[in-house]
């Protein structure tokens, strides 16, 4: 079990990383992205809802997606 949620906090730190990423370097701008309801994920706010791998990899996808300029 402890492995595991290693596994998500790291997951979580790379998440992070590319909401800042995808905000140019804005950490404010990233952080409050990520505590904001997403209507992507029916309304859940990012930073709560990444509790498992693939929860995290669905925000992972999102933040690609905004990245590429593909509303979501």
């Amino acid at each position: 079990m402890e492995s595991q949620q290693k596994t998500v906090d790291t997951l979580r730190e790379d998440v992070v990383t590319a909401a800042v990423e995808l905000f140019e370097g804005d950490q404010r701008a990233a952080k409050a992205w990520l505590n904001q309801p997403l209507r992507a994920i029916g309304n859940e706010v990012p930073a709560l809802y990444m509790n498992s791998p693939e929860k995290i990899q669905e925000i992972r996808d999102i933040i690609g997606r905004l990245g590429h300029g593909v509303w979501t």
